[in-house]
């Protein structure tokens, strides 16, 4: 069953539904970021809390005891998880409410996303199990052709280089799926099983269009990401808190997922600090970008499919 539009909850102009091209939806991402901005960033703002209080930890001296740190370690990750999941799963519903012309009202996105939150756990750990256990059976064989011919510098590059797609082919169809997941639990109000269905269902055939769509919004996003690290770690190292190298290879390995981690615990100089929230920040900033983007990719779909503008019109003329 669709969600309830509510007429008297919209602007003065009703929203103007209709299929996107891609730089329609580009635009219109964009553009429902900006005018909406500090809705979006207040939102975002929980995942720069959230990761900032998760790598404090690992700012702390490494004297207790493997055991100790599992104890402490398990249940960071895990609420770290579960608080980027709230961000996301917030900032999903809140480009729902801007797109169908509602106002973000925080107690409304907040209320919604407290009520199906357990339904977006569950289902985003599946999602995240199945995610990495693929990408460990695509790792282990890449792994094995690339120590074989480690000593031929040109296939490493291209062995590097299909690794690279192959994995990044899976994030993205993992992401896609669990974008449209998530917003049929929190936009449609679906059952966990039901809105695991529901990617199929809108999917469907094209998926080879909504996820290339899928792919260029996070290129795009990720580019935008990176020219922001890199000026502000720039900024940083004119005045001298920190090498331009280091503010290179800093920029270069937040891309990968565990560089939202320190991975040396030998110790945390202040540049290394500085340049980690900094990087950070950019990230929060960035954030809605690829959220916006991948809900307006889940509403063309059921414009497409379904309908969903003449559903809104005729609810809107009721």
């Amino acid at each position: 069953m669709s969600e309830k539009i509510d007429p008297s909850q919209t602007h003065n102009a009703p929203p103007k539904l209709h299929a996107m091209r891609f730089g329609e939806l580009l635009d219109t991402t964009f553009s429902l970021y900006r005018t909406h901005f500090w809705s979006f960033l207040g939102i975002a703002a929980g995942y720069f809390i959230a990761m900032g209080i998760g790598v404090s930890i690992c700012f702390f001296d490494d004297s207790a005891g493997r055991a100790e740190m599992i104890t402490i370690w398990v249940p960071t990750i895990v609420a770290i998880f579960g608080v980027s999941l709230f961000v996301v799963s917030g900032l999903v519903f809140a480009t729902a409410q801007a797109y169908l012309g509602k106002s973000i009202g925080m107690g409304v996105v907040l209320g919604r996303v407290r009520r199906q939150f357990f339904r977006c756990f569950a289902g985003s750990l599946i999602y995240a199990v199945l995610a990495v256990l693929l990408t460990f059976l695509l790792i282990l064989p890449l792994s094995g052709m690339l120590l074989a011919v480690r000593n031929n510098e040109s296939l490493v590059l291209i062995f590097g280089f299909v690794a690279f797609l192959l994995i990044g082919g899976v994030v993205i169809c993992f992401l896609t799926y669990w974008c449209f997941f998530v917003a049929a639990i929190l936009i449609e109000e679906k059952s966990m099983w039901l809105g695991l269905k529901r990617r199929r269902e809108l999917i469907g055939q094209t998926w080879w269009r909504v996820i290339g769509t899928m792919f260029a919004i996070c290129l795009l996003s990720s580019a935008i990401d990176f020219v922001f690290r890199f000026a502000f770690g720039s900024l940083v190292a004119l005045v001298g808190l920190v090498e331009i190298e280091e503010v290179m290879s800093e920029t270069i390995r937040w891309i990968v997922v565990w560089g939202h981690f320190p991975i040396e615990r030998v110790e945390f100089p202040l540049s290394y600090m500085l340049m980690y929230f900094i990087n950070l920040s950019v990230g929060t900033f960035t954030l809605p970008i690829w959220v916006i983007g991948g809900t307006l990719l889940y509403f063309d779909q059921r414009i497409r499919k379904e309908g969903f503008d003449i559903e809104v019109m005729a609810h809107q003329g009721a």
